[in-house]
């Protein structure tokens, strides 16, 4: 019988020892039922981003999830014939007590949180690019440029940046209730005063005071502002937030709307079948939901390298 019965079984937990972050890292992957089945396929790959590895196939992780994962979500899209294969990986991108947030960042101040497990460099965001991603299309059967990110809260956050840093690596970026800072300058530099991350649990990440050069080159609108506008008009955007009437604590609606502005400068649409959700609580509940609503959006998007892969020559 399993130590943590709360945990999805049908998720597998995979050690990565970082040479970057100089401690070793854990996360969760699911294979379809394809992937022993056909050992010679590749296949697309979805990242989920939060905080702690365990959250997304975590049946209790709030009350309002009502003991199931999304890889419940993902099997019953399957079911329905609304998505084909997929690979999906859930990272840990926090300490192993998920009290320091990593936000795909490379730590202003790593050795306020040297005692804390998990943290080692704080070199985050080159984790995630250096080592994670490749890691996981060594380890596994991944098809190259099918790669989707997604993410709840600050996983949206994450997202939103992962996608903005490195269009070219996506095809398509989610994101459910997304921790959007707002930036100033028409994008340019980041608020100081943004009260987003004033709590403590950002000082490690940020710095003390707050560090308006590293908040800038962290804040996913002034990314987005720089990045290359016409590989980010090739990804799918799939952004939705919480009601109005849920502000300030159930929900991120403005910071929702705010992102969803400044794509629509850049040209681009939000390709979510609806953005603000009318019931859309800051729970599992809600974010499965959005999985449940956009994965098949991911998955079209996925699909057309896919069928080029396997066109006929």
């Amino acid at each position: 019988m399993s130590d943590h019965p709360e945990l999805d079984p049908r998720a597998r937990r995979v050690q990565l020892p970082s040479r970057i972050l100089g401690v070793t890292r854990y996360l969760y992957v699911y294979l379809p039922p394809e992937y022993a089945a056909a050992p010679r396929q590749r296949f697309p790959t979805l990242y989920l981003l939060r905080g702690h590895e365990r959250e997304w196939v975590n049946r209790r992780e709030d009350a309002s999830r009502g003991g199931t994962t999304v890889i419940d979500v993902y099997e019953r899209l399957r079911a329905a014939g609304a998505v084909g294969p997929l690979i999906l990986v859930l990272p840990g991108m926090a300490s192993d007590d998920n009290t320091v947030p990593g936000m795909l960042t490379d730590f202003h101040s790593p050795a306020r949180a040297a005692h804390v497990p998990g943290i080692g460099s704080g070199r985050f965001q080159r984790y995630f690019f250096e080592e994670l991603l490749p890691f996981i299309d060594a380890r596994f059967r991944t098809l190259p440029g099918a790669r989707a990110v997604a993410g709840f809260s600050l996983g949206g956050y994450m997202a939103v940046k992962a996608a903005a840093l490195h269009p070219e690596r996506f095809v398509s970026v989610g994101a459910f209730d997304g921790a959007f800072p707002y930036a100033s300058d028409g994008g340019r530099s980041a608020r100081l005063a943004e009260t987003l991350f004033a709590p403590p649990m950002f000082d490690t990440v940020l710095g003390v005071p707050r560090d308006q050069a590293h908040l800038s080159a962290n804040n996913p609108v002034c990314l987005l502002c720089h990045a290359d506008v016409a590989a980010l008009r090739r990804i799918t955007w799939l952004i939705q937030y919480g009601p109005e009437h849920l502000e300030p604590w159930g929900s991120n609606f403005y910071r929702g709307e705010y992102l969803l502005r400044l794509l629509r400068s850049l040209g681009i649409e939000n390709s979510a079948p609806l953005a603000a959700l009318p019931d859309g609580e800051h729970t599992w509940r809600l974010a499965d939901r959005h999985i449940e609503q956009t994965l098949p959006l991911h998955w079209a998007a996925l699909q057309q390298v896919v069928d080029q892969a396997y066109a006929p020559r």
